[in-house]
């Protein structure tokens, strides 16, 4: 396991047992800190080679439109060339934040887009997370694994 240097707003580490980079965000963020905490998420999958990503935002509150915005439209779309790979985002939300993003429309939007170079679920459960990533790894790595 890889911990890295990141703000008091964020733990993370880089799990090699599961090839998956695990960032919890410890606490409300505002939008300069929930854009400078993806920059420092991507920075750490480049440092891993790692496109497995499991983000624990059940401490955190949702984001404002505009940052929302920014992560559908301008972030997320360009950390497949950024990193070499597509990626895989599990999220971990609250129950409240979820239902709040499932009624979005910005998320259906970026879901339906068939030139997302990203994939991108969200739960409520860990181990449901979890095992969404390792399902991704086993299909994007030849292996046959539950769908």
């Amino acid at each position: 396991m890889h911990t890295f240097t990141v703000p008091d707003f964020l733990h993370l580490t880089y799990r090699d047992d599961l090839d998956f980079l695990v960032a919890r965000w410890l606490r409300p963020v505002s939008a300069h800190e929930t854009r400078q905490g993806y920059q420092l998420i991507l920075e750490a999958a480049r440092t891993c080679a790692c496109p497995y990503w499991l983000l624990d935002g059940r401490r955190r509150l949702p984001a404002d439109a505009e940052t929302t915005r920014w992560g559908l439209e301008e972030f997320f779309p360009k950390m497949a060339d950024l990193l070499g790979k597509p990626v895989f985002m599990s999220q971990l939300l609250s129950p409240t934040y979820q239902e709040i993003t499932e009624s979005l429309q910005a998320f259906r939007t970026a879901e339906q887009d068939e030139k997302r170079t990203y994939r991108m679920r969200r739960f409520n459960d860990e181990t449901k997370a979890v095992q969404w990533l390792q399902q991704e790894q086993a299909r994007h790595n030849g292996q046959s694994g539950p769908q």
